[in-house]
């Protein structure tokens, strides 16, 4: 299934527009031009043209993204129908294009800005749980755990503010950034899918707060 063509994919001003604004940025139509990325000068931020791309094809360039820790944005059509890929895609963001400079720009800066905070902060740990942000690593024990983005951005937030309870509107807000389609339910199945890799019958971590929302065990508890 493709999303269909972009009328402004020959376009590239707001690819300009963000790099005059000191926002270096590439214009992304397939895996293929992710490959050609020098590993010695990634850009801040990915568009992911989605005109020729089978959601298929849209997934696996968002994760090479994240493999290659580039936060991304997908430009979709103003007519198409996005609520199919909430659940197979986790996107970075996305915009509908063709995208105005301002928003373009005030998106991509804050992923850029939130990958740099990831990036300067040390390694968080908390008994046998170590989150490395340098490289995105988990372990629990020694144990590699494999998250999905937004997995580890709900981890880290909460593990870096151990004790404070967070409402699901305020996780929604502040890791994905806009109103979600899949509203609160979205931040309940993350959290869920979470839970059951880093946690066992020796290690809980997260705790629910009754008709609020979560938090991450304080340190002494």
């Amino acid at each position: 299934m493709t999303i269909g063509p972009l009328p402004f994919q020959n376009d590239p001003e707001y690819v300009t527009n963000l790099k005059n604004r000191g926002i270096d940025c590439v214009l992304v139509s397939s895996v293929i031009s992710l490959n050609a990325i020098s590993a010695h000068k990634f850009p801040d931020v990915a568009l992911i043209d989605t005109s020729t791309m089978s959601i298929q094809d849209l997934q696996q360039c968002v994760q090479h993204c994240r493999d290659l820790l580039i936060p991304s944005i997908a430009i979709f059509l103003p007519d198409e129908k996005l609520n199919h890929l909430y659940d197979s895609i986790e996107l970075d963001d996305f915009i509908i294009g063709p995208p105005r400079t301002e928003e373009l720009e005030l998106r991509a800066s804050r992923l850029v800005s939130k990958l740099k905070a990831v990036r300067d902060q040390d390694s968080i740990c908390i008994g046998d749980l170590v989150i490395n942000t340098a490289n995105f690593e988990v372990t629990v024990s020694g144990s590699r755990i494999s998250l999905r983005y937004k997995e580890y951005e709900l981890l880290l937030l909460m593990a870096s503010n151990p004790g404070r309870v967070f409402s699901r509107d305020a996780l929604l807000n502040q890791i994905w950034g806009y109103e979600y389609l899949g509203g609160t339910r979205t931040v309940d199945v993350h959290i869920r899918r979470l839970r059951s890799k880093i946690e066992d019958a020796d290690h809980t971590f997260i705790e629910t707060v009754w008709q609020v929302g979560y938090r991450f065990k304080p340190v002494n508890s």
